[in-house]
């Protein structure tokens, strides 16, 4: 459908812009994709920016001396149009490459046709079907190693619909047929949010929930790499006694925990007792925070299975510590298992991987350093990652640099936004400001998985929430009720 005519304006058109003039008001929109002809072949871009102008109100002066209405006078209205500007993507033909020259003014502006936009974008048939391109008619189905195979990074601030995207992509991921390849899905789930797959009667049976309670790492086969990671302020002397101790058990054959590791120091005659308290102490600590059993609950190897997903819903864990030990242990182990060819290939959804990854950490972070060593090494054997982040200043350069692809959401905090626009190269700064009024739901892609930036609607989700959350107003009430009723409780336990 013909939509305007390109026109001369500010040094355009040249490779990188153009100018068109409307001539279907209705049709036109920001950031819909147009086509026009060159003699390169045809050029298809995204309009940036309409501008509304009309000659008659150019001059303030020509204004303020009409007494009256200009209208009464001039048929303004008729000489009111639409300026749209137009950013180049590129040129199809055989292939699509850059545009090296410019296009003609007068030539005709049409809105873009879903077959060239599909080749332009390099859409798979086969692929994650993510929504549909804003402005368009068209289904965004991306292609799985693109998307994937060097890390993808979803950030925007909370609330602007990270989780609901993820749901997309695992529910798209889980629903893939043999013939097109499964892969395996962890979820690291801080706040609970993914537990609906394990309750949907759609996932349930392609769903493993394991909630934070019931997690274990098993001591009876932890290496003793482990026990040096995990107590990093041992002295060396310590460190060497309580690895000899270790040892000592696991050639036993018996299974042990923490308490059989803390008894076999106590009868040992060789540890100094200065030593020996260390060790207490640090083993109670370990064991206070009710983490570390005989096995592994859940086991390393059910975790990863192809076409299903795992969550570990860590929401009711308060320690950060025993959070970060949980990530690391069982990240590791399962990227050690997938350079061996002992797991399938997997995928790793890291939700607010800032707090598990972060840039700056003047605590202990245990997840970070297998985090950052799987965003650089994954992609040879086909352990990945997917970052989501509310904070992507505070996420890690090395994790957040590997990541390819990034889907970013509505982001509005300068620092964010001056990061972003540093370590994207797809980003122009109209595309970056665009960002910044994205409604929710609304996500732009660049890198990787897609030839050109894209601007696309998340579809709607197939699982359903849990009703669990409760508005501000309503937990006021039922904490009020509850306390109430506590104390009249009281009062007639008194009176009895």
């Amino acid at each position: 459908m013909e939509i305007g005519t390109v026109v001369c304006k500010d040094e355009t058109p040249n490779t990188n812009n153009f100018y068109f003039v409307a001539t279907k008001e209705s049709k036109v929109k920001k950031g819909l994709f147009v086509q026009t002809k060159t003699r390169e072949g045809l050029l298809i871009g995204r309009i940036e920016e309409i501008i509304k102008t009309n000659r008659y109100f150019m001059q303030p002066e020509t204004i303020s001396n009409y007494e009256t209405s200009i209208n009464l006078h001039f048929p303004t209205d008729k000489w009111e149009f639409l300026l749209c500007k137009v950013y180049c993507l590129g040129i199809l033909n055989e292939t699509v490459k850059r545009a090296n020259y410019p296009v003609s003014p007068g030539e005709t502006v049409k809105i873009a046709e879903n077959e060239n936009l599909e080749k332009l974008f390099k859409f798979d048939k086969n692929g994650l079907n993510i929504g549909k391109l804003i402005g368009h008619n068209l289904e965004v189905k991306l292609n799985l190693n693109r998307l994937f195979q060097k890390h993808l990074a979803i950030l925007a601030l909370s609330g602007a619909g990270k989780s609901y995207a993820v749901c997309v992509l695992i529910e798209e991921l889980i629903k893939r047929t043999d013939a097109q390849g499964k892969v395996g899905i962890l979820v690291i789930d801080p706040h609970g949010e993914y537990s609906s797959f394990a309750y949907d009667e759609n996932f349930s049976n392609k769903t493993n929930l394991i909630k934070g309670k019931d997690i274990r790492i098993g001591l009876t086969n932890l290496s003793t790499y482990y026990y040096t990671w995990f107590l990093p302020n041992l002295s060396f002397a310590q460190e060497r006694d309580l690895i000899k101790i270790v040892e000592e058990l696991k050639k036993s054959g018996d299974v042990f925990g923490i308490r059989e590791v803390m008894q076999k120091i106590e009868e040992s005659e060789n540890i100094k007792q200065a030593t020996k308290d260390v060790l207490f102490s640090t083993l109670h600590s370990l064991n206070s925070m009710r983490l570390f059993g005989y096995y592994d609950t859940p086991s390393i190897d059910s975790l990863i299975v192809p076409g299903q997903v795992s969550i570990l819903d860590i929401s009711e864990i308060t320690n950060e510590k025993k959070k970060q030990m949980i990530v690391a242990y069982f990240l590791r182990e399962l990227f050690n298992k997938r350079i061996k060819r002992k797991i399938p290939p997997f995928i790793a959804f890291i939700e607010e991987a800032h707090n598990f990854a972060p840039e700056r950490s003047y605590k202990e972070s245990f997840s970070k350093e297998i985090i950052e060593k799987i965003a650089r090494e994954g992609r040879k054997f086909n352990g990945l990652l997917c970052l989501v982040s509310q904070r992507p200043v505070h996420l890690s350069t090395t994790s957040l640099s590997q990541c390819n692809t990034h889907m970013y959401m509505r982001i509005t905090n300068p620092y964010d936004l001056k990061h972003i626009g540093e370590s994207s190269e797809g980003l122009t700064n109209e595309l970056l400001k665009s960002i910044t009024t994205l409604e929710v739901g609304e996500c732009v892609l660049v890198g990787e998985a897609s030839s050109f930036p894209l601007f696309a609607r998340i579809r709607e989700k197939v699982v359903k929430d849990i009703e669990t959350r409760k508005s501000l107003e309503d937990e006021c009430i039922d904490y009020f009720e509850k306390k109430k009723n506590n104390r009249k409780n009281v009062r007639d336990l008194m009176e009895s």
